[in-house]
């Protein structure tokens, strides 16, 4: 799996794609939304994870949070929080669940805030 954030380019942008993934991938994403909306974790790196290559030194932690924020920048360059309330990484799982077959298509995940995510089997929306 490929994420990258895209400042801009389209009139979508700001924007962080996730994409170029198997469904096996795509599991692995909606078990971690799973740790965050069952509070097993409260914060989850995604750019660390075996299966995911980072374009661009772009880091992204998924966390929890009293609030749906949305992606909050960390003073560092390139590096965000996803940051949701419990119920919301619920919501996220289900989003996700199409993608772990080989589903196409795409699907907006978080339009909360500035900058959206997009899930993406080709990078493509």
């Amino acid at each position: 799996m490929k994420v990258e954030y895209l400042k801009d380019g389209s009139p979508d942008c700001p924007l962080v794609r996730l994409y170029n993934f198997t469904a096996a991938e795509a599991q692995q994403l909606q078990a971690a939304c799973n740790q965050l909306a069952s509070g097993q974790v409260a914060c989850f790196i995604l750019h660390a994870q075996a299966w995911v290559e980072s374009i661009g030194d772009f880091r992204l932690a998924l966390a929890t949070g009293p609030r749906d924020e949305g992606f909050v920048a960390e003073p560092q360059p390139n590096v965000f929080k996803w940051i949701l309330r419990r119920q919301s990484w619920d919501n996220i799982h289900g989003l996700i669940e199409p993608f772990t077959v080989e589903s196409q298509g795409f699907q907006w995940l978080d339009e909360t805030g500035d900058t959206s995510l997009l899930l993406s089997r080709d990078g493509r929306w």
